[in-house]
């Protein structure tokens, strides 16, 4: 029987904003069971949930009454990949620190720090196969006992066609893959109010015919391995840990949220287990 799970001890972690440029600090705190993952900031609960989604434009952010907490995508992977199902996470600034663009850093801690909880763990298991596209995106989900992504994509310079399949159980093949971007999109990206705190050390550039990170590659298919986790922290937001085979063609996080949509919304409805967020607003 798997259980549910939380941390054994307060985390914390502090660094830039790649999108706003500031700095902030997240604080973890553990959770008794049933409470689910939920941010505190300003006075304000948001859960991790799909219906709290405000934006899906480079990032993944989360809102709820006027108060916005951007890019909380990798942290939630790394929470997904771990299994951990009840947490607060407080946060001061206006985002989730980019830390090195991998979920490296907090894998390392949370995964020391994990505590399994009495509670029988619930999963979210895709139960039909959906098919969604938006452009030349492309994603479909179908039923597996276990999680299973696979990202494809054909890239516009010398990596050309990169595909990668993650299996449940093979976490650090996707933790340790970094942000990234290509040399001719950061005019847009900075035109768009975005990518303020970005630099070499939390991105990784591509050109059309380099890599522009002195360390280069983490692997050669380093882009393909971080979208994957990307999808991992998306998916995070039906709220339970997810059970299903995922396929990805060009897709981001506004690919990933209509996904995720979907899924949630042709479930069977289901008595909820997890305590209302009305509860977090008194």
């Amino acid at each position: 029987m798997a259980r549910e799970k939380t941390i054994g001890e307060t985390l914390s972690f502090e660094g830039i904003g790649i999108h706003t440029g500031e700095r902030a600090r997240v604080v973890l705190h553990p959770e008794e069971e049933g409470k689910g993952i939920m941010f505190y900031k300003e006075g304000t609960f948001i859960p991790a949930n799909y219906r709290f989604v405000v934006n899906t434009n480079h990032s993944t952010d989360l809102g709820r009454e006027g108060v916005v907490i951007k890019t909380v995508e990798h942290l939630l992977a790394v929470l997904h990949l771990l299994e951990i199902t009840n947490l607060t996470i407080e946060v001061n600034g206006p985002e989730i620190p980019i830390l090195d663009g991998s979920g490296q850093e907090f894998y390392k801690a949370l995964k020391d720090s994990t505590v399994y909880q009495n509670t029988e763990v619930e999963y979210f298991e895709i139960k039909d196969t959906v098919e969604i596209s938006s452009g030349k995106a492309y994603a479909k989900a179908e039923p597996s006992e276990f999680l299973e992504i696979t990202y494809e994509d054909e890239f516009n310079n010398f990596l050309g066609k990169q595909s990668f399949t993650f299996f449940e159980g093979n976490e650090e093949e996707i933790v340790l893959a970094r942000t990234f971007c290509f040399d001719w999109e950061i005019e847009y990206i900075k035109k768009a109010g975005l990518g303020k705190g970005g630099s070499l050390e939390n991105t990784l550039v591509l050109g059309k015919e380099k890599v522009y990170n002195p360390d280069g590659l983490r692997f050669k298919d380093e882009p393909v391995r971080h979208k994957v986790f990307d999808i991992v922290g998306d998916l995070y937001l039906l709220g339970k840990p997810v059970k299903g085979k995922i396929y990805s063609f060009r897709g981001g996080h506004s690919l990933n949220y209509k996904l995720v949509k979907k899924l949630a919304e042709i479930e069977k409805p289901q008595r909820p287990k997890r305590k209302d967020v009305a509860q977090y607003t008194a």
